[in-house]
């Protein structure tokens, strides 16, 4: 989410109140037609899962599709690593500073207060580089991840091949590079330093790949990368990971919704077998309905979250139905009940940058009713207090408390009880009888 290009995604299929002749007139865009669904291996066959089928663009305008019950949806694949139990959804927030202890208690502190209750997801950002200087993961990035477990969260990395100032360096790690196994040493000590973490850690590699502001993605200008370097380059990292024995590590899948640039999201996806989340980026500038492609294609293998969601001044413009930022939040959580079961972790982007101001206390009737609707119990408050430490694939239960939690201090023991001295009142009809004919009568409780 830096510096990225305005991208216009006004009209894209929210309009359930219009007639059809109005609906249709909405529609302006030309997107790829939906591709075929991908055929799901199970976890437990030897076979090479297949990658959902790409699709190329369409010169006919959109049609508009048959209406269908997302949330009724059949889950076909197995739960996923570190999947919450029932309707549970993490409660998370992107934090710009998780460099220092007090930086990001206070941001926490700050979020946490707004929203009425304490996340359980912090999602910050990594990159291969950092100003021209390859990163190390032991070095750079384990002191965040232990620093957001004391203060009560797990941790979603976005973690970028492309430094993270590449409009001055121009440095990143070359897609092709990385499959052959050129920065195997660099993502080996990654997996280590994840590894070693032991608790449970979201990642995210190359985010919004099917955008044009990243150059890991096949439509950014100039680029000489393809969606298949793209795909190969996630595969081996992923090996990587597992080879390290960096079981605790899920990986998240993050395109943008919806596609920019000609290129779709399906050219990029990895396949089932080496994805345990799909995650994706949704603002103001899309219409509740904007997911239903992606949704219908992998919800019923692969629980979603979303890696980052806000509202922006600057993506308001893009929606010709935006309501208000009020209206917005309430309609995305009531998305979430009725259209996106699957759903099951959200991560408000609470960010002010070069593209906008996307902070939560922004508008503070937003804060509000947000507030509201986090406050029911599905969604989960620092689940760090109820996740094991992971030595094996399988996925911890997070509904429970296991004998080995998150180690915190002992809260303060409360202080001893007031002991209040017992009064005796005369009855209360002696009372009034003697407060009869008087003006005013002091009234001590």
């Amino acid at each position: 989410m830096f510096n990225r290009l305005a991208v216009p995604v006004a009209a894209v299929l929210g309009i359930s109140a219009l007639s059809l002749p109005q609906a249709k007139a909405q529609i302006k865009i030309i997107l790829p037609p939906i591709a075929k669904t991908p055929v799901y291996t199970p976890v437990t066959s030897t076979a090479i899962p297949s990658p959902l089928a790409p699709t190329t663009p369409s010169a006919t305008p959109l049609a508009i599709p048959p209406i269908v019950n997302t949330a009724t949806l059949k889950v076909t694949g197995p739960k996923a690593k570190f999947e919450p139990e029932g309707n549970a959804v993490y409660h998370g927030a992107s934090l710009p500073d998780t460099w220092s202890e007090n930086g990001l208690g206070r941001q926490i502190k700050q979020y946490n207060d707004a929203a009425g209750k304490r996340i359980s997801v912090v999602t910050w950002f990594a990159s291969a580089y950092e100003k021209g200087s390859l990163t190390s993961w032991r070095q750079n990035y384990s002191s965040s991840l232990a620093r957001v477990q004391r203060l009560g969260a797990l941790s979603l990395i976005k973690f970028s091949t492309q430094d993270y100032a590449f409009d001055s360096t121009h440095k990143m790690l070359d897609l092709k590079d990385i499959a052959a196994g050129t920065w195997d040493d660099y993502f080996i000590e990654a997996a280590r330093t994840v590894r070693d973490f032991e608790l449970p850690v979201f990642i995210s590699i190359d985010h919004e790949m099917n955008g044009t502001w990243y150059p890991y993605s096949q439509a950014y200008p100039g680029s000489k990368t393809t969606a298949a370097d793209y795909v190969a380059a996630w595969k081996h990292i992923v090996d990587v990971f597992r080879k390290q024995g960096a079981s605790n590590a899920a990986f998240v899948w993050a395109p943008n919704v919806p596609d920019v640039g000609g290129i779709p999201y399906t050219s990029y996806y990895p396949g089932d077998d080496y994805v345990d989340w799909v995650g994706i980026s949704f603002y103001s500038g899309n219409t509740m309905s904007a997911m239903d492609e992606i949704y219908r294609q992998l919800a019923p293998r692969k629980p979603f979250f979303i890696t980052e969601w806000a509202t922006a001044t600057e993506k308001n413009k893009f929606n010709s139905l935006f309501p208000g930022e009020v209206e917005w939040v309430e309609q995305f959580f009531a998305a979430l009940e009725t259209r996106y079961p699957r759903v099951k972790a959200i991560s408000w982007f609470n960010w002010q940058n070069g593209d906008g101001d996307y902070r939560l206390t922004r508008v503070p009737a937003q804060a509000q009713a947000y507030a509201k609707d986090i406050a029911e119990s599905r969604y989960m408050s620092s689940p760090g207090d109820k996740v094991t430490r992971v030595n094996a694939i399988e996925t911890p239960r997070l509904d429970v408390v296991p004998n080995e939690i998150v180690k915190r201090e002992k809260p303060a023991a409360p202080p001893p009880p007031v002991i209040i001295p017992r009064i005796v009142l005369p009855p209360i009809e002696q009372i009034m009888s003697e407060r009869i004919g008087k003006e005013t009568v002091p009234v001590v409780r």
